[in-house]
């Protein structure tokens, strides 16, 4: 090798460079990708967890989940806040762990999905509170096994 190879090598970008977008979706950077995901998921469920806490506590709601409606049954917001944080801790857990598989990927993105979901749901829902005129009294008592509640 003489010195103007030597020179006209290219040298790795230093460590605080930004990394070029094309390398963005390489199997490369794919834990850092879902750790995003998981990140993102997590705000999604405790921005859920806080709005079940508050419709619970001034209103009540129907729940169609039945794990979910028998936790809240137990009349405890605390046991609801850790039941809450306990099942995402240990689903996002596991895909941390698996963050540099493409099935842990794959799975990060399908919740991610799945929670945003829940969140438009949940801006819909609030929204529609809004502009009914129902009693909640009588969806309280109309006897159907979906509704839960913990007023105060």
């Amino acid at each position: 090798m003489d010195a103007a190879t030597i020179t006209a090598s290219p040298t790795a970008p230093p460590f605080w460079a930004p990394a070029p977008l094309s390398l963005a979706f390489t199997p490369h950077v794919r834990g850092c990708r879902v750790v995003l995901l998981l990140v993102a998921t997590a705000i999604i469920c405790v921005f859920d967890l806080l709005l079940t806490l508050t419709f619970l506590t001034n209103t009540g709601m129907v729940e169609a989940n039945p794990i979910a409606r028998s936790v809240m049954e137990h009349g405890s917001p605390l046991f609801i806040i850790l039941w809450k944080l306990a099942t995402m801790t240990l689903g996002l857990g596991i895909l941390y762990w698996a963050r540099r598989t493409r099935g842990a990927e794959i799975a990060a993105w399908l919740v991610l999905v799945i929670m945003a979901a829940v969140g438009i749901h949940w801006l819909s829902y609030s929204g529609a509170v809004v502009d009914m005129d129902v009693d909640y009294g009588l969806l309280s008592s109309a006897d159907d096994p979906r509704w839960v509640g913990l007023m105060r």
